[in-house]
């Protein structure tokens, strides 16, 4: 059922939306500005149901004609934008789906709304050809611009727009809204929940994939065998990591985790609260041979390949760095 509890976090836009629907001062234009997976498509798709819905507008029914129309993504009045390149959005795009049909009345009720995924995407000429829309609309018009960047559109454009920024959502958050499907183990949630950055649509997708939790399990069998490896293991380690990581920059989030749940184990013992369940045992046995002093220095390695990466060193060496001092910090009074 689509409803703006379908959507994590965001307070604060749905306040304005429906606010907007109770005034009956909805605006002509809005950008929802956000990170891909916080939910952009579904608000606005939600609000147009909240606006079609034979029964009521700020709880939706669901059940009525429009409101199926709506979920089914069949409504006349609810027009999503579509385009061919994957990269970029043309003139010929805006004005054939939008600028055409924005000159139609509503089919039913008393709007017609359009969505814009990906606004960013649009070239100069196809935002020119969309500012003579937005200028001018039609008092039935609602668009919708979804966009990662605002900064990718014209000023003329933004200046036109109720601008609403969605947030990244609290872990506690994220991990409740996951756990309410009922069909994902609280390990995988509170897995999931750590790495998506507050955004749900990552945390999902995590949480149900397979090649995540593999992923995990051999990263993490990796670094618990580094403190006791040899040299041609830490060799073998890293070729194995380049092909889990082809962006590093996600192992290094990885690696803080991980040495964030060794201090937790060296402090409570208890192996409670571990980021990573079901490794309790094991990340306890590491932790009691991992000195603070060398946890600290590899923390610091971490941050020094994150800087080395960003200076376009070759990632390979940089790589082999962490790893020797992961191996050489795990040794008991290293």
């Amino acid at each position: 059922m689509l409803d703006f509890s379908d959507v994590a976090g965001q307070d604060s836009v749905k306040e304005h939306l429906r606010t907007a629907l109770r005034s009956g001062r909805i605006s002509h234009a809005y950008m929802l500005i956000g990170e891909k997976g916080l939910g952009k498509q579904t608000l606005a798709d939600a609000f147009a149901k909240m606006l079609f819905c034979e029964k009521d507008s700020l709880h939706p029914c669901g059940s009525c004609h429009a409101c199926r129309q709506v979920e089914a993504l069949t409504h006349p009045d609810l027009i999503h934008l579509r385009h061919e390149k994957p990269n970029s959005i043309g003139v010929d795009d805006v004005r054939e789906q939008l600028a055409a049909e924005v000159a139609i009345r509503p089919f039913s009720g008393r709007k017609r709304v359009f969505v814009v995924p990906e606004a960013e995407k649009m070239t100069v000429q196809a935002q020119n050809a969309l500012l003579k829309t937005i200028e001018e609309p039609p008092e039935y018009a609602v668009i919708f611009l979804l966009t990662k960047s605002e900064e990718a559109l014209l000023e003329t454009i933004r200046s036109r727009c109720v601008k609403l920024k969605l947030r990244p959502v609290a872990e506690r958050e994220l991990a409740a809204a996951l756990l309410r499907r009922g069909d994902i183990s609280r390990e995988r949630v509170l897995l999931a929940a750590r790495f998506a950055r507050g955004i749900p649509g990552l945390a999902e997708q995590m949480a149900v994939s397979e090649e995540f939790q593999k992923r995990c399990e051999e990263t993490l069998e990796l670094l618990l065998h580094l403190p006791q490896a040899n040299a041609v293991f830490v060799n073998e380690a890293a070729e194995k990591l380049r092909a889990l990581y082809p962006e590093l920059r996600e192992l290094l989030e990885f690696l803080r985790m991980y040495y964030r749940d060794l201090l937790c184990a060296k402090q409570d013992h208890s192996g409670e609260n571990l980021i990573f369940a079901g490794y309790e045992t094991r990340l306890l046995r590491a932790a009691k041979e991992l000195s603070f002093p060398a946890a600290g220095r590899i923390l610091d390695e971490i941050n020094r390949m994150e800087d080395r990466l960003r200076a376009n060193v070759n990632p390979e060496l940089a790589l082999e760095l962490l790893l020797q001092e992961i191996r050489q910090g795990g040794r008991k009074g290293k």
